[in-house]
Formats: structure tokens, sequence, C-alpha cells
């Protein structure tokens, strides 16, 4: 794909002249004909382009499609956002619009939400949080996915974070091994650490369930170092009331009590209730 005329647009928007940005980096025929659209340019001359006009790569792809997520980020942002709030009817939406199309990955996806929705479903009914209602056809299908790739990225660490309570026990902990070589790798990227925050606080929650105080205890203490900044406030509020039901399983009622009820006093002032109730489930 030619991005010429969307950097000319965003050149000119921001009153640089193609000096500004392509001095040392294009000749001056060349970038005339770039911002034509007549000639492409290589990924790594696009990041130094980029850089003169003070963009990252993913803001510039989102403008480059009108301001339209790509394919993966927009389903990640839906299913994020109606999981967090409990909206079944937006979640079967998202499966409807994901079981139209035919790519593997897709498949996956659909396996996930319907996992959600399972879930979902299950504690609207009854009022008790259990990930063993989900099919064992869509959990091997996750887990399938997840086994076939050799070297983990971000997506595949977002897949198991948020279905790691789906699996059994000998997935759960042969893929935490797996994806936690990388993990020191991507504090420094803004993405990565807020989804290893993300994949924590689903294990996290998933040790204590399962009684294994002492590596829950070890868990929050790594999602307390990695989410220092102000971006990565709800993972440490939720470090946070995990400490709280640590020390309530660990006959310190009435400290853990006090840390659990601030932070779900938290969650309900800023409008998550559906969080709130999640985890109020602990207690």
């Amino acid at each position: 794909m030619n991005f010429g005329g969307k950097i000319r647009q965003i050149r000119k928007q921001k009153g640089l002249t193609q000096k500004d940005v392509y001095q040392n980096i294009l000749s001056k025929s060349y970038a005339i004909e770039f911002e034509k659209g007549n000639h492409s340019i290589s990924a790594t001359l696009l990041l130094e382009v980029l850089d003169r006009l003070s963009m990252e790569i993913d803001e510039f792809l989102y403008i480059s499609d009108n301001y339209h997520l790509n394919s993966y980020s927009d389903y990640i942002y839906r299913y994020s956002k109606y999981a967090n709030r409990h909206d079944l009817a937006a979640l079967k939406k998202l499966l409807a619009e994901v079981l139209l199309k035919q790519d593997t990955i897709d498949q996956v996806r659909a396996a996930e939400v319907r996992c959600r929705i399972a879930v979902i479903e299950h504690l609207e009914q009854t009022g008790i949080y259990d990930p063993a209602v989900v099919s064992s056809k869509d959990k091997s299908l996750i887990q399938q996915r997840l086994e076939t790739i050799e070297s983990w990225t971000l997506q595949e660490v977002q897949l198991y974070g948020n279905t790691v309570e789906f699996m059994d026990a000998e997935h759960q902990v042969r893929f935490f091994r797996r994806l936690s070589k990388s993990l020191e790798q991507y504090l420094p990227y803004d993405r990565g650490r807020e989804i290893f925050c993300s994949m924590l606080v689903n294990l996290i929650s998933l040790t204590l369930r399962g009684e294994r105080l002492d590596y829950a205890e070890v868990l929050i203490k790594q999602l307390q170092l990695i989410s220092t900044d102000y971006k990565e406030l709800f993972h440490r509020l939720a470090g946070k009331f995990f400490e709280g039901v640590l020390a309530i399983k660990q006959d310190k009622e009435t400290e853990g009590r006090k840390k659990t009820r601030y932070v779900l006093d938290v969650l309900h002032e800023v409008g998550h209730s559906a969080l709130a109730q999640e985890l109020e489930i602990f207690l």
C-alpha cells in the first residue's frame, strides 16, 4: 500500500515542508513522486518519516484507514468492552459478526466469545461464576491454537489472558511458562505492559479460586511491580483487591475486608459495577 498521499496531507496540516520531513531520508525528486503516489518506500524509511511527523505507526495506520481500527484491534476493543460490562446482547452480536468470517483465527475468536457468553449467562442465572460451564469443543479450539504457535507475540498473550480460566490446569501452567520469558522484553512497551497486566489479573483470580495461595501471592507482587503507570490504574486496583482477598484467606479478616471494600467502592463510583460484581464473588 502506498501511503504517500496521506503523508502529504498530514505534513501540510502540520505546516511542515518536504525538506522538514524528508531531508537525509529521501531525495527531493523521490519525495515528490512518493507523495503523488507514484513511488513506495520501505517500512524502515516510513518509520523515519513518521518520526519527523511526530507520529507512531499505530496512529498513522489508524488515520490512514479513516480513523477505523484494524480487524484485531476492533475485535479486542469490543470484546473487552462488552465482556467487562456483561453486555450479553452486544457479545452475541459480535459473535454473529465473527461467525461470518472464515479464517482460522476467527473460529478461535468465536470460541472465545462463546465461552464468555456462557460464563456470564450462568452467573446471571445462578449467581455463581463458573468457567467450567464452557463447552469442551471451544476450550480445545483455543488450546490447540496456542499450542501451534511456537513463539508468542502479544495477540497470543492476550488470548491466553482472556481464556486462561477456561483451560485445563496442564495448559495453564505450560502456557504461562512459555509467555513469562518475554515479560521483561515488553515492559517498556505500553501496550505490552497493559496486556501482561490483564493476563496477571485473570491468572491471580484463577489461583485464588483454586486456593493456590503461595502462587497467588507471587503473582500479585509481580502485578504490582509492573502496574506502576497511571494507565494501569485498574490493574493496580485489582492487585489491591487481590491482596485483600489473600489476607482474608490467611485469616487477616479486618485488613482484608478493608482493602477489598475500598476497591469495590471505587469501581462502583466510577461506573464499573459489572467488574465490581465479578470481584465481589470472591467475598
